[in-house]
């Protein structure tokens, strides 16, 4: 398919194995992207697809890379449509990512869910995202490769069919002519034995153990249950079954893939407490560290529990080869961390690998064991290959020791590079789902909640202010969570609401007057929807509103928040802001509101990024 000059594109290939070998085969390779491709630079517009031929199993066609530079829509995806002459139609979605004049290889591509929901098509609806035949392949067992999965539908050649019966003898023609006596032939073969002919009926048993068919052998007289001698077919045993011979793994695929995953993954572990005594100078950690090959990318998280003075904190960083890129995040409370219940911001922004980060540290006591960090990032190499090292040192010199316990970990997993190769390997792994703690969604981790001031009752008092939350899958409704991290008791409150919006800025819940509810403990604090839910909320957006009014002191009323700032709404505009304000004086939630209407201005003042979760 021809392409602009100087448009990015790459060369997928393929070759499809036949059953029979040597008997090759054609057909047709259909391409589609999920959205009509524009190119911001050309200002061109390229309808995209189109379909190339399978000659002799194989086929090469050019297409543009879902990583292409300024090639949009954000998140388009190719659907790859197999059709080879023999054996079974394959569709499936995938991205095409490479440089400009790479080739990419059939083999190389990892279905994923069709964008925006549904299982083909160009554009998604608000359905549940489907599966290709491929991904389901997977679920019910099989392993291997796209190819291997292509030639698995392929049938080989079967056996030879049984002869059909003879047909009825012809009419016998007319007599012909008697000829004269000819000489008497040779003598004839002799002919094979005939069958046995019946056996005659068996005839009664004799009278002892010495005549025919009178015997003591249990076998003619009952049934016997058989001797166990499974160990017989055992490995090592007498008569040793083979996975090959019962169908199980017969090529060794699983346990290649155990291995490759193995191959992968590297974990240390610290076998015993290591300690710092002051001393600021960052050095290597003694034993959690891991050996990076030469142009790959990793993905690596680490899980440190330190016990030391809270007065001497830690200065932590992770280093890597020269010539290596990437970034980390340490995922820790600030300097200064003194109360365990989550309320010290969280430290998230990323940071170059060899730049250092302070973080917190709690001394341990009776019911606490000192405080957890959890750094994570990733890493990609140049030609210098080399290791990954966390490196460490009190923030403050302190004559206590700062301990680094045993049991601290770090984990790091190869995303892709020489080989072992991670193509088809699942590596994600985010550190918590809702679902761990039993909830349907969340507007993020509540590990990363800590809390924001409230505003004065001037400032929010009848203002709308909302959360936006994303649903990736249809459930019904009935419950809001949030953290009500500060109580003022001398407030007085009235008309305070939660409710629910859809993308259209219909209100879809609301619950009763949260008043009292907003003036008893901090804690997480589930609250119904009672006046129209629950309700069934298919996948998509949705807007979590607060409405608060009355009075109150400023800094003693506050939730749980992530303290983020303005940067929350980069790249939205009204009516997708994710933290919005809108209205003023109202003392009830609207049944509808208009969602272009939405600004910022509580969000500019450290306001409404409220952590919020659903039941």
């Amino acid at each position: 398919m021809p392409f602009p000059d100087g448009t990015p594109v790459v060369t997928l290939t393929g070759t499809l194995p036949s059953a029979v070998a040597g008997d090759g085969y054609g057909g047709q390779v259909l391409l589609t992207p999920s959205a009509i491709l524009t190119d911001s630079e050309r200002h061109a517009v390229y309808p995209g697809g189109g379909k190339v031929a399978i000659v002799d199993g194989q086929f090469n066609v050019q297409v543009i890379p879902n990583d292409a530079v300024g090639i949009g829509p954000v998140g388009w995806k190719w659907q790859v449509d197999v059709q080879p002459s023999k054996g079974r139609r394959v569709v499936f979605w995938a991205d095409i990512h490479g440089a400009d004049g790479d080739t990419v290889h059939l083999d190389e591509l990892v279905p994923t869910q069709a964008p925006g929901g549904g299982s083909s098509g160009n554009s998604g609806g608000d359905g549940t995202p489907g599966k290709s035949a491929y991904e389901i392949a997977v679920e019910h067992g099989f392993v291997g490769t796209v190819t291997q999965w292509l030639a698995s539908l392929i049938g080989s050649t079967g056996p030879t069919g049984t002869q059909g019966p003879k047909g009825d003898t012809g009419a016998q023609g007319p007599a012909g002519p008697k000829g004269d006596t000819g000489s008497p032939g040779q003598q004839g073969p002799q002919g094979n034995t005939g069958a046995t002919g019946p056996q005659p009926p068996l005839g009664a048993a004799g009278a002892g153990d010495t005549i025919a068919l009178k015997t003591t052998d249990p076998s003619t007289t009952n049934a016997r249950t058989p001797l166990a001698h499974a160990a017989s077919h055992g490995s090592g045993g007498s008569d040793p079954i083979s996975p090959a011979a019962i169908g199980a793994d017969p090529t060794g695929t699983a346990a290649s893939a155990v291995a490759a995953l193995s191959a992968l993954t590297q974990t240390a572990v610290k076998p015993a407490d290591e300690t710092r005594t002051a001393t600021t100078t960052l050095a290597d950690d003694q034993h959690l560290y891991a050996t990076l090959d030469a142009n790959s990318t990793y993905r690596f998280r680490s899980t440190l529990l330190f016990d030391g003075p809270e007065t001497g904190d830690a200065t932590i960083t992770f280093t890597a080869p020269t010539g290596a890129s990437g970034g980390w995040s340490p995922f820790a409370g600030t300097l200064g961390t003194t109360v365990p219940d989550g309320s010290a911001q969280i430290k998230v922004a990323a940071r170059q690998l060899g730049s250092p980060s302070d973080v917190g540290v709690m001394t341990s006591s009776a019911s606490l064991a000192g405080i957890m960090l959890l750094p994570q990032g990733v890493v990609t190499t140049g030609a210098t290959p080399g290791q990954l090292r966390l490196r460490w040192a009190q923030q403050t010199s302190n004559a206590t020791p700062t301990a680094l316990k045993a049991g601290s970990n770090l984990e790091v997993v190869k995303l892709s590079g020489p080989t072992p190769a991670a193509s088809g390997i699942n590596n994600d792994f985010p550190s918590s789902y809702p679902s761990d703690q039993g909830l349907l969604a969340w507007t993020y981790d509540p590990d990363e909640a800590g809390h924001v001031t409230a505003q004065s009752a001037a400032g929010v008092a009848g203002r709308v202010t909302l959360t936006k939350i994303m649903l990736r899958k249809q459930i019904t409704w009935s419950t809001i969570w949030l953290g009500l991290s500060g109580v003022d008791t001398a407030a007085t409150l009235s008309n305070c609401y939660l409710g629910v919006y859809d993308s259209t800025g219909t209100l879809k819940g609301v619950t009763a007057d949260l008043s009292s509810t907003f003036v008893n403990a901090s804690n997480a604090k589930a609250i119904a929807l009672p006046l129209t839910a629950p309700f069934t909320a298919a996948p998509g957006q949705y807007f979590i509103a607060m409405l608060l009014n009355g009075s109150w002191a400023t800094n003693v009323l506050h939730f749980k928040c992530s303290s983020a700032g303005i940067s929350v709404n980069a790249n939205l505009t009204p009516p997708n802001l994710r933290y919005s304000n809108m209205l003023s004086g109202q003392t009830s939630l609207p049944a509808s509101i208009d969602l272009t209407q939405q600004t910022a201005t509580l969000i500019n003042t450290g306001w409404a990024s409220q952590w919020y979760a659903i039941t």
